[in-house]
């Protein structure tokens, strides 16, 4: 028998044949508590002897002890292991300590020696590892991990209807429901949350308060409530510090993602770092692609676009016990924003159904489809968007490319609404810098502001806003030039035209004093007005222009 260290209780109700529970099932471990206290003579020497055991040991030995078959133990395992959930393995225990030193007590002592000396000498079974990880984490934390929210939810809440289950195991389903509650949405993580918090404070060590804590954090970071949201962060991975891997890691990948959205790279690594030295420290390491998916966005946001792809590519290619599913929908997202950035837009439109990420939708429709599907989308499935604060500290050049789609279309109202959005934010994080920078690239795109994107270029903390920046600055320029080239244009003289017409024909000015009966002397004279009119200094710089006019005029036409 294996003794459970912090089992969680389940309730499944009568069985039809005793009143019983399931304590958790870690692995191939079952943990069984007969709840009537009657043992019939089908289960009482199963019970005494591997009561005495107390240790990890095969069912098959047990039989021989009983000198029965395997084939012969279901009807005494029948009275001892509820049957319901096909999780039964080759190990059981109890459910606390107190039920298996009474059962343990019932058998006299010459007995229990004689017992003990026969069970010790019985073989082991190694325990693979998919196995043997099973055991760092209760049954409702692995099934939220893998992706079953709503099974670990209803785990967690028999565990706490339960009157047999440990404080461990009370303080991981607390834990489990509101990480849980959190994810489905709705307001019931917030308010068992608010609810544990009022009640027990977060004094370091409790893993329901140290949850509460990082989901109070979450929430005041996607309203903009930066400064607070990463204080709670900070105080729930301090106060983490000594729980068990597998619920540090929450807290801090909680708060390395806030790090790496305000561009602070080198502390968000360092978190990740030691979240997944934790898990590999584990004697049965679980969930370490967790720290790759993380890692991934990290490096996506750091515009390491090659590096992060190589980790979202780890962690959705995992195995048990490392895989995470429920975070492999946002190494996909990294998959295919990484993907479109690397001009690779089948892989990007490959991955975006397993990404489920609002923003990687938008940014693949506008690349394949144009920016009047991108806006419809805005305007339809995801018309919330534009107005979520969260979306523009994740994302510093969302803002930005936004106002583009948007005056691309003409779409007024969705300018104002990210125009008004970014600036709030803005407001209420004011020592924030880079989200100030957001706000002052997205309202320099609106305003053509050059000397505001200049900054953006220079001081963006993102690259792909300084990218953007730098490529909107760039058409100004060239609008701005463009324009003073019209302008100039219309000043030249018939005989300015026609010379400056000779020099893109690549004459000399003696060649061109030919053609127009002048010396060349005069030509220069002429050629040095024309270069004053257009603000030019060479002869390449008015081949060019001219070529330019030639553009803006026959579009004008």
């Amino acid at each position: 028998m294996t003794r459970s260290r912090t089992p969680m209780l389940i309730d499944i109700g009568d069985t039809g044949r005793s009143r019983s529970s399931v304590v958790a099932e870690f692995g191939s471990f079952v943990f069984v508590h007969n709840r009537g206290g009657i043992m019939t003579t089908k289960s009482t020497p199963l019970h005494k002897i591997t009561g005495v055991r107390g240790e990890s040991f095969l069912l098959e030995n047990v039989a021989r002890m009983l000198g029965r078959s395997s084939v012969a133990l279901p009807p005494p395992l029948d009275e001892a292991i509820v049957r319901g959930p096909a999780f039964a393995g080759h190990h059981v225990a109890f459910a606390t300590d107190s039920v298996l030193h009474a059962i343990t007590e019932s058998v006299p002592a010459p007995a229990r020696l004689a017992l003990r000396r026969e069970v010790t000498s019985l073989p082991m079974r190694h325990v693979p590892a998919h196995q043997a990880a099973a055991e760092s984490c209760s049954a409702a934390h692995r099934l939220i991990m893998n992706g079953d929210v709503a099974a670990g939810v209803r785990v967690a809440q028999r565990v706490l209807v339960s009157p047999d289950a440990v404080p461990a195991a009370r303080l991981d389903a607390e834990a489990c429901l509101i990480l849980g509650h959190f994810l489905l949405g709705g307001p019931e993580a917030e308010r068992l949350a608010e609810r544990i918090l009022r009640e027990r404070g977060n004094g370091p060590g409790d893993i329901a308060a140290m949850m509460a804590l990082m989901i109070r954090s979450d929430a005041l970071w996607r309203a903009g409530a930066l400064g607070e949201a990463l204080s709670l962060g900070r105080t729930a991975v301090r106060h983490g510090e000594n729980v068990d891997p597998v619920w540090r890691l929450h807290f801090q990948l909680a708060l390395a993602e806030k790090l790496a959205d305000l561009r602070e790279f080198d502390r968000a690594a360092s978190l990740i770092d030691d979240a997944e030295a934790g898990l590999r420290g584990l004697p049965a390491p679980v969930w370490t692609a967790a720290a790759a998916a993380m890692r991934s966005r990290l490096l996506l946001q750091a515009g390491r676009v090659g590096d992060a792809l190589r980790e979202a590519t780890l962690a959705t290619s995992a195995a048990e016990p490392h895989a995470v599913p429920l975070l492999e929908p946002l190494a996909h997202a990294v998959l295919c924003i990484g993907s479109l950035y690397m001009e690779d837009l089948p892989a990007a439109v490959a991955h975006l159904p397993r990404a489920d990420h609002a923003w990687a939708e938008i940014l693949v429709a506008a690349r394949t489809e144009g920016p009047w599907a991108a806006v419809d989308l805005l305007s339809g499935k995801h018309r919330c968007l534009p107005r979520q604060r969260s979306l523009y500290v994740e994302v510093p050049s969302a803002a930005a490319i936004l106002v583009l789609l948007a005056r691309e279309v003409g779409d007024g109202a969705l300018e104002r609404d990210v125009l008004e959005t970014v600036n709030g934010l803005a407001a209420d994080n004011a020592g924030i810098g880079v989200v100030g920078l957001t706000a002052m690239h997205a309202n320099a795109l609106a305003k053509g502001a050059s000397a505001a994107l200049a900054l953006i270029v220079v001081q963006s903390p993102d690259p792909i806003s300084a990218a953007l920046a730098t490529e909107e600055l760039a058409k100004l320029y060239a609008a701005k030039k463009l324009t003073r080239l019209a302008t100039g244009w219309s000043q030249l003289s018939e005989m300015e035209r026609r010379i400056t017409s000779l020099v893109s024909a690549g004459l000399t000015n003696r060649q061109i004093a030919k053609q127009v009966h002048l010396s060349a002397h005069t030509v220069n004279y002429h050629l040095r007005k024309v270069y004053k009119k257009l603000g030019i200094n060479t002869r390449v710089e008015l081949a060019h222009a001219a070529v330019a006019y030639a553009g803006v005029a026959e579009e004008a036409s």
